[in-house]
């Protein structure tokens, strides 16, 4: 490889250090590393006492050794029959601009990205080093371990993609069809080496699929990886098995090489829609569809001021991810139907288990913040052409927040309708009845929604991140989460507390008079938050708190 791509090399990994380093000496910076490097050393230290404490009964490593091999084997078969046949070894918009047009060889440009691949791949395995721990012998084996699996998918889905290009798109595809008719003759001959007469197959017989030879000798290469995770001693088993990792990450890589045919064209078209993909991703709407693909368009809203305007972009971008809204309707949908259905069936009271569900589905909606940044999240790279629009901030961020408060609320309201029905069927009993519970649940939807997202954007204007972060090693990216659960926990715990009180004590003497105080305590807590979104907004600065 080229000296001129080593000090390629060095810079980047010099203006990443100095990018860093320059986010360390602001007080934000400061505040969310010591956060999250406080938060990651107490979970390691609470790891390491409790591996201490707890003795080893060697078990988890047999375990580890017995289904790690088939689970990485299920990723490359996976990784070859659900990739399709533009393929190409993806190389940033940089360097394709820069470095294909330059005098540096094929295999000089692979050489490069498997080099930088590995370096940028470090704190990957740290951090699942440190995670995967409690199943290895120690910290050390887990990762190197770790290391070599993360080299070898690297190198195998490289591998693959130059073997698309070398093979073209229609051979290719001939020849993922014959692996798929080649595997689901093995797994048939392996389970009938296993169970013989399809009349007497047992699931739990199955387990014995690994002692069958064919099994053994297809996941023999992979099984050295995770013998060097759980090694018992340094030596042999350690270097042994490290070494043998080592040789198979050694032959892909001269399959790499041996096949760099002229994958440049390939790649920088793969590279292309592989970026755009990721933009999307780090904007926040990785569900999106390219343009060109509206399939129809909301009505337009009243003005307002701005508000109605700026929520009905929003709305007309949720409208063009189907995808994402129902991923968002399925995690809020099945489980609670499923865990309503049980309880249904439990008790008799048709108003307990309302209750119960109802508030779930309120609850649920501080885990899918993150699938509907249909605010000032998804506009991370839109800010300063929001910070040209002659609206108030205070009108701006709530035409910001409007629209995920009305998705999140209209797919609750479609969860209660379906537990309506669900507990239409219970005997009645004395008491209210279950159509009032969900009801008055439906209610406290929009302002609570609106607090919760609220809070989200204030917080994410004061300490912006992407959806997408760049490096799992980031404390600063640790201490950020951590800081937005603490705030949305105590926040919305302590409103909700407030809440309660108000309307119980004025609800002793007057029930629904209670409820009203109730509500509105909630929205009178949620209305100052948006002079406050406003002014977070009127402080960002685009060129310092842009994330990259």
């Amino acid at each position: 490889m080229s000296g001129a791509l080593w000090l390629l090399i060095g810079l980047q990994l010099r203006g990443w250090s100095r990018y860093l380093l320059g986010r360390l000496l602001t007080l934000k910076g400061a505040l969310l590393a010591t956060l999250g490097g406080t938060f990651f050393v107490l979970w390691a230290a609470s790891v390491c006492f409790a591996q201490a404490a707890t003795p080893r009964s060697g078990l988890e490593p047999l375990y580890v050794q017995r289904a790690g091999p088939g689970v990485l084997l299920v990723y490359c078969v996976l990784n070859v029959l659900l990739s399709s046949g533009e393929r190409g070894v993806y190389f940033s918009p940089a360097e394709v601009n820069f470095l294909f047009p330059a005098p540096f060889g094929r295999r000089s440009l692979l050489g490069y990205k498997v080099v930088f691949n590995v370096l940028i791949g470090l704190p990957s395995s740290l951090v699942l080093s440190a995670i995967s721990y409690g199943v290895s012998t120690s910290f050390l084996r887990a990762f190197v371990g770790m290391t070599l699996i993360v080299l070898f998918m690297q190198l195998f889905t490289m591998a693959v993609n130059l073997i698309a290009v070398s093979a073209g798109a229609r051979l290719y595809s001939r020849g993922r069809k014959l692996l798929l008719v080649a595997v689901l003759a093995l797994a048939a001959l392996i389970v009938w080496r296993v169970e013989g007469d399809p009349r007497r197959w047992d699931f739990r017989a199955l387990l014995r699929v690994e002692h069958t030879v064919e099994w053994q000798v297809v996941t023999l290469p992979l099984t050295w990886f995770f013998k060097t995770f759980t090694a018992e001693t340094l030596w042999p088993d350690l270097v042994k098995y490290a070494a043998l990792g080592l040789l198979v990450n050694g032959a892909l890589l001269g399959v790499v090489f041996a096949l760099d045919a002229h994958y440049m064209e390939a790649s920088a078209a793969a590279s292309a829609k592989i970026y755009a993909r990721l933009q999307r991703v780090r904007s926040g709407a990785g569900g999106a569809a390219p343009a060109g693909k509206v399939r129809f368009t909301l009505p337009m809203l009243p003005s307002l001021g701005g508000v109605g305007t700026l929520c009905w972009r929003q709305l007309t971008t949720t409208a063009r991810m189907p995808g994402r809204l129902l991923v968002v309707a399925l995690l809020i949908f099945l489980p609670i139907l499923i865990a309503a259905q049980a309880l249904n069936r439990a008790q008799e009271s048709g108003a307990v288990t309302a209750l119960m569900a109802g508030w779930m589905v309120l609850g649920a909606a501080i885990f899918l913040t993150a699938l509907t940044p249909f605010d000032f999240r998804g506009d991370v790279d839109r800010i300063a052409l929001l910070k040209t629009l002659p609206i108030p901030p205070w009108r701006l961020a709530l035409g910001q927040v409007l629209a995920p408060v009305i998705v999140v609320t209209l797919v609750q309201w479609l969860v209660l309708l379906a537990l309506y029905f669900l507990t239409a069927g219970a005997p009645p009993r004395r008491g209210p009845q279950p159509a009032t519970v969900l009801l008055l649940i439906g209610l406290f939807a929009p302002p609570l929604n609106g607090l919760l997202f609220s809070l989200e954007n204030l917080l994410f204007l004061l300490f912006p991140t992407r959806v997408l972060a760049n490096n799992p090693a980031d404390f600063q990216a640790i201490g950020r989460n951590v800081l937005f659960a603490l705030a949305k926990l105590v926040v919305l715990g302590g409103v909700c507390l407030f809440a309660g009180m108000v309307g119980w004590m004025v609800g002793v003497f007057f029930p629904v008079l209670g409820l009203v105080m109730a509500w509105l305590t909630i929205a009178l807590f949620t209305a100052p938050l948006f002079p406050l979104i406003g002014w977070a907004f009127t402080i960002f600065d685009v060129g310092r708190d842009t994330p990259a």
